[in-house]
């Protein structure tokens, strides 16, 4: 496990972050000679920075909301900011949209980059292009409302208390919805995230646990 500060907040990185750039890579490094495992270590930089970029949105977030400390671990489905704090409902909500505008503003400046010259080097279309995929479509995925995604978060910190157990039905069925989609067009990673996703607010339905995976 690599460990290391930044911008103040602790940062753990578990090997299964590594295994998840590996599978994300796979096809480039299926390709011969050094083109494609340099797109693969573009990839996973890539990856890498947009992940910790939007956990930090989310870090800033609780530490402007009065949390003691916050810590950002990366694992083999992506990034999770935690740590301890009391917050009001919108403040939850805040904390947990905060990450994906974060991604969305990186995006954003990186799109930029489209209208700037030498954009028809092949290299920086690249970067480009997995910075719009990781930083905007991700984010995307991300604001779905399925526990334990931000769009989640947001959702059930926006549903009144008395209709709350709708959050994890709603989740479980468009998880399920999208698990199907990702084995219709072939992508098994997709399927097996979204399944893991349905299983856990399946779990939240039945009063047998967080979700968390």
């Amino acid at each position: 496990m690599l460990s290391f500060r930044l911008f103040g907040f602790p940062v753990r990185i578990e090997w299964m972050f590594w295994l998840l750039c590996v599978l994300l890579g796979m096809p480039f490094l299926q390709q011969d000679g050094p083109e494609g495992l340099g797109r693969f270590v573009l990839m996973t930089a890539v990856v890498l920075g947009s992940i910790l970029w939007h956990e930090l949105g989310h870090a800033w977030a609780r530490k402007r909301f009065r949390a003691p400390w916050s810590e950002i671990m990366l694992y083999g489905f992506g990034g999770v900011c935690s740590g301890p704090g009391r917050f009001t409902r919108w403040e939850s909500v805040m904390i947990a949209a905060a990450g994906p505008a974060a991604s969305l503003l990186l995006g954003g400046v990186t799109w930029l980059i489209v209208f700037t010259p030498g954009i028809q080097d092949p290299w920086v279309r690249f970067f480009v292009e997995q910075m719009l995929w990781v930083n905007i479509g991700w984010a995307i995925f991300n604001l779905l409302p399925i526990l334990p995604l931000d769009g989640g978060h947001i959702f059930d910190g926006l549903v009144p208390d008395r209709h709350r157990a709708i959050v994890p039905k709603v989740g479980f069925g468009l998880a399920l919805v999208m698990a199907v989609l990702g084995l219709l067009g072939g992508s098994f990673f997709t399927a097996a995230m979204f399944g893991l996703l349905a299983h856990g607010n399946w779990q939240r339905m039945k009063g047998l646990g967080t979700g968390h995976f």
